[in-house]
């Protein structure tokens, strides 16, 4: 990677450190594995995951609906039987119970909170439900032509429509198939014909194999396209010069984490940080110099947040904020004050900056709001007053004050 020198023709030219390359950090593809078509990268496939959560309970409940309405046209037909004396009540008692098999995923469903708990929940129905039905058609000898059928749609199912992963429908859909085929062996005793008994096994074997193939290519494709929409999200939010987070980044962070502060009754902070003299420093060392330099106090910038969850974006130019969630008046106070002391360690000259000996200096404005009341925007706009008043103030300096309540705000 290219270093940035000193100037040996120029002794007032600045003094750069190392600095990343400038744009976008280059972004590695996102493997999906090849058999178990699952994203390679576990914190991946546990948002891909996340992401498809409301989705897939969508998805189960339209399940249970079917197998309901099933359930119900099931009983009437064993009812009206019973009724005439062709069914016994053994028979009437398993189609009551594949009504009450959905009514019961309907209320467990009400208890499901992660995805885990969703596949736990879709294979456990899934093994009551083929259960029961096994069940209803050993009561009837006469649907024997029947169970040949059912396996494969179950099986189906099973690969193309259950939202699990697709290790646990293979696992799940080849047990079913052989203890279906030893239900109906064992039911049937040797009544069954060999015949039809080598075609259901042929028929089970060949949908599971078109059913893995298939779910496989699905699920495959569900997780690049997934991938990709993380990609174009990154781009999208991302800095192109400086690498860090965007002003639509920062827009949307600041409306989300304002009403979650809100929601908690917890501060936030904002700094708005504005480079001093920095058309003189564009206008003396050039505009790639200048990029140059906005990267450095990005880098410094993002270093200086710490936490996960605080953010540094550009703003614009050559301004930049940080968000502070969860973060008082003093902590702000103490990001600021480790910002400029890094920046100062940096030691980045500005020959045509009046302040602090000819190097590059920050104005920040550090704003709180502990009452979350209004709109974000009243908390951006206050920062950028404080920042001015910085400036004004002689740069090189913090101005501090906290949001109140009303349209009114104390600054210190």
């Amino acid at each position: 990677m290219p270093e940035l020198k000193e100037q040996s023709t120029d002794t007032h030219a600045p003094r750069l450190l190392p600095l990343p390359e400038a744009g976008v950090p280059a972004l590695m593809p996102v493997a999906v594995t090849r058999w178990g078509a699952q994203l390679a990268d576990p914190a991946s496939e546990r948002d891909y995951r996340l992401d498809r959560f409301e989705a897939d309970r969508r998805r189960v409940v339209m399940l249970m609906v079917l197998a309901l309405a099933a359930g119900a046209l099931n009983c009437l037909l064993e009812l009206s039987r019973f009724a005439g004396g062709n069914s016994s009540t053994v028979a009437t008692i398993a189609a009551f119970a594949a009504i009450v098999v959905p009514l019961c995923g309907f209320a467990a469903m009400a208890l499901v909170r992660t995805p885990i708990m969703l596949e736990v929940l879709v294979i456990a129905a899934a093994v009551v439900g083929m259960v029961t039905r096994l069940g209803q058609l050993t009561l009837h000898p006469e649907f024997t032509d029947l169970w040949t059928t059912l396996m494969v749609g179950i099986v189906f199912v099973i690969y193309l429509y259950l939202p699990i992963r697709l290790g646990i429908a293979v696992a799940l859909a080849v047990g079913l198939s052989v203890v279906g085929l030893s239900w109906w062996w064992l039911a049937q005793g040797g009544a069954l014909p060999a015949a039809m008994f080598a075609r259901g096994v042929i028929c089970l074997m060949m949908s599971n194999a078109v059913g893995c193939v298939a779910a496989n290519s699905l699920h495959r494709s569900q997780r690049m396209q997934f991938a990709q929409r993380l990609v174009l999200q990154h781009l999208l939010s991302t800095d192109a010069m400086t690498g860090i987070a965007n002003r639509r980044r920062f827009d949307a962070a600041l409306t989300r984490e304002w009403r979650r502060c809100r929601r908690v009754g917890a501060p936030l902070s904002l700094l708005m940080i504005d480079v001093d003299h920095f058309k003189a420093y564009n206008d003396h060392c050039g505009h790639p110099q200048g990029d140059a330099c906005l990267r450095q106090v990005a880098q410094v910038l993002v270093e200086a947040v710490g936490r996960p969850g605080d953010l540094a974006a550009r703003y614009g130019g050559e301004e930049f904020v940080c968000l502070l969630p969860e973060i008082g008046a003093a902590g702000a106070l103490a990001v600021a004050n480790r910002a400029m002391a890094a920046l100062r360690q940096a030691n980045i000259m500005h020959p045509q900056s009046p302040v602090d000996h000819q190097r590059l200096t920050v104005s920040i404005g550090v704003a709180t709001a502990n009452s979350l009341a209004g709109e974000p925007e009243g908390l951006v706009e206050f920062a950028d007053q404080l920042l001015y008043a910085a400036k004004d103030s002689g740069r090189n300096q913090v101005k501090t004050g906290q949001l109140a309540p009303t349209s009114d705000a104390r600054a210190a």
